[in-house]
This record gives structure tokens, sequence and C-alpha cells, in this order.
């Protein structure tokens, strides 16, 4: 069995018991307490579960369920806890009553968590932030989801095209929360062109902006250009080296940029 698909099964097994210890999941997916006790120890360092006395518990309720795609869960794999950590600070800038614009992206995603309970109103291009937010939020009061329509990427469950475009010109946003696949010293860039228009006009709607992007995107650039650094009013990134090298390079500035402290992975990836 392939490491990951393991996982996903730890993880499938901790929606019907909210604990896990060795013995039972050994017993469960035939696999030896070593094996278990490194797969364990790696979806607590990705931040997607907690260690207990001889087991584990769900910690994220975001990475307990499969979203979207299969290359969007794969994404969603790599510097999990440093994503985390980015979003649990930028959730942080949210208000009762705030209209917020969420283009899609898996660090975006891990924002989820922290605002499905606030009192907000969230306007996505993103088919599973949205659903994560309505499955987190269940029966409470808490946000409320406008839901871009438009043509469907199949590898991030985005939307886009004209009807995504038209739909974000009727509204104003306090707040545009956008990932991006590069950062440089002057702008932002990403790798499809198909959204670009979509993220743009986000941009656009808002009053404040903020980036959330993993310190492996600091320092790239992509193929399209997406926003100069002069239209984003905060960063945030990981408390990484190169993170700590790019605000010192940005100080002074009007862009704000805030390093993310998270439990980095011996055996995490990056990407």
């Amino acid at each position: 069995m392939k490491r990951r698909q393991r996982q996903r099964q730890i993880l499938e097994l901790l929606q019907l018991d909210p604990e896990l210890g060795v013995d039972d999941a050994c017993a469960r997916l035939g696999a030896s307490a070593a094996t278990i006790r490194r797969e364990f120890a790696q979806l607590a360092a990705e931040g997607r579960v907690e260690k207990t006395w001889g087991g584990i518990r769900l910690k994220n309720p975001v990475a307990a369920e499969p979203a979207g795609p299969a290359a969007f869960q794969q994404r969603l794999t790599e510097n999990a806890a440093e994503k985390r950590a980015i979003a649990e600070g930028a959730a942080q800038l949210l208000e009762d009553g705030d209209v917020v614009m969420i283009d899609g992206g898996t660090t975006t995603y891990q924002l989820c968590e922290f605002i499905a309970l606030k009192r907000i109103r969230i306007i996505t291009n993103s088919l599973v932030i949205a659903q994560a937010v309505d499955r987190l939020k269940g029966r409470q009061r808490g946000a409320e989801i406008y839901l871009t329509g438009g043509i469907l990427q199949p590898e991030s469950s985005v939307l886009s095209g004209p009807p995504a475009e038209a739909f974000l010109k009727r509204y104003h946003a306090r707040w545009a929360f956008l990932s991006a696949a590069g950062v440089d010293a002057k702008e932002a860039t990403n790798h499809n062109e198909a959204v670009l228009a979509s993220e743009r006009l986000m941009i656009e709607q808002s009053e404040r902006v903020a980036l959330l992007v993993d310190h492996t995107k600091l320092g790239r650039r992509a193929m399209c250009s997406l926003s100069s650094l002069a239209k984003v009013d905060h960063l945030f990134t990981g408390g990484t080296p190169e993170a700590r090298k790019f605000a010192r390079a940005h100080h002074g500035g009007r862009l704000q940029i805030h390093l993310a402290e998270f439990a980095a992975s011996a055996t995490g990836r990056s990407g």
C-alpha cells in the first residue's frame, strides 16, 4: 500500500472514532506497529493530527476529509504545517461583519477551519473552500458563502471564466485573500492564466489585500503576472530563514509581512 493511501485511510478511521491507537490501526490496516508509528509521526508533523498517549487524534478538521481532486490533495500535504500556521494568522484580520473574497488554493483552503464560525460573508471561486466552510459550520451560525459560477478547473476545483468575473463585479469586499505561485521583490505571479482575471478582480473589488504563501514561493516568479506588491497590504508566510531575509528586504515599506511560526517537519517536502 502506498504511503499517502495509508494516511488517507488513517484519517478516514478518525472520522469514525476521534482517537486512534497504534494497535487498532495495525489491526485495521494490516500494517506493522513501526509503519503505523511512522505514519502517525508524519501526520502529526504536517499538523493534521496531534499525538495522544499511544495514538493520535484529529487536530485540523479541514484536513480530516480529502478535499477536491487528487492533484489538489497532493499539494495540501506539501508544507502543510506551515500553510496552516499562515492561515491561522491571516484569519485574525477578519472581524464580524466583514466581507472577504477568497481565491482558491491550498494555503487559502486552510483558512476554513479558522473562519467557518465567524459572522462574515465569504465570496469565493473555490468549490472545496465553500464545501469545507459549510461542513465545518454545520448547523451553527457562522459564515455566509457566496460561490461564483464559471468553468470548473479540474485540477483545483476553482471556477473561472466570464461567469465568475461577472459575479465578482457585483460585489465589494473589505478583504481579498489570495495565494500565489511566486512572490519576488516587485510582484506576485501565478501559473494558471485561466483564473488570473478573477484574481485581479478580487484585488480591484476589495479595500485591502492579503497574500498567503509558504516560504518556497518567495523569490520565485511564475509565468503570469498577478499583481504588483504595491497593491498588497499584508503578506503572510512561514517564519523560515528565507522568509526573514525577504522581510528584511522589505522593511520600512507599506507592505506588512507576518511570519508564522510552525513546527517544521524533518521529513516534509517543499514545493
